[in-house]
């Protein structure tokens, strides 16, 4: 059965896998990035989210849902890492992670669980890392 699938970070890696072989089985796929311009040369439908912004995430989530009336699976895959002794990394920069690595997976499926709600139904997939279960040299911030 087709599904409207939503791939964050589906600009480089395992997003950009993933969407694009989601696509291929005959899924609707929109794929998210920051930069739009990243996404290039794909069979899924590229969406621009920050998933840091809120205005971001509920814009492109009321696009899709807009245009395709629902989201059944939503795939938490946006994220990035800092490498570098925990000690030597600024407050600043553990706030941006978090607030890409942990926060914004909040914000996706705070906008998105809503509509699987109400109609009963919906997959939230959430991509993570064996770095969360023990740590990493020097990827401190990452397993955190």
């Amino acid at each position: 059965m087709k599904k409207v699938i939503l791939v964050t970070g589906a600009s480089s890696g395992l997003g950009l896998a993933t969407a694009t072989a989601l696509a291929a089985q005959g899924h609707t796929v929109y794929g998210t990035s920051r930069d739009i311009k990243r996404i290039k040369d794909v069979t899924f439908n590229p969406v621009e989210m920050d998933v840091t912004d809120d205005a971001s995430v509920n814009a492109a989530v009321d696009r899709i849902v807009k245009a395709e009336g629902k989201i059944d699976v939503l795939v938490n895959n946006a994220g990035n890492g800092i490498t570098g002794p925990l000690y030597a990394m600024p407050v600043e920069l553990a706030k941006k992670q978090f607030e890409v690595n942990f926060f914004g997976v909040v914000r996706v499926c705070s906008a998105v669980l809503p509509g699987m709600i109400e109609k009963k139904q919906g997959l939230v997939i959430n991509i993570s890392s064996l770095a969360g279960l023990f740590g990493l040299p020097y990827q401190g911030l990452y397993s955190a």
